[in-house]
């Protein structure tokens, strides 16, 4: 199951968000919180759309490959 739990090394962040962030264009406390994206499947793999900007943040191809998914929505129980 650990793999299911956020395990994100390196997060996926909108170029033009990030700019602003760093720039304190804004009253955001972190840059998760800053931008708005989207994620999806579309026709040729899985997309992550910037919805602040409205543009393309990273667009996956499969090259017609199924990678394996797991969408189970876990949560880590909490510690007593």
């Amino acid at each position: 199951m650990h793999p299911l739990f956020n395990n994100i090394r390196e997060p996926v962040v909108c170029a033009k968000c990030a700019d602003e962030f760093q720039a304190g264009a804004t009253d955001a406390a972190s840059l998760q919180e800053y931008t708005r994206m989207d994620v999806g499947f579309t026709d040729r793999g899985l997309q992550v759309w910037c919805r602040r900007h409205q543009t393309n943040v990273v667009h996956i191809h499969f090259a017609g490959a199924t990678p394996e998914a797991d969408f189970r929505c876990l949560e880590k129980k909490p510690k007593n």
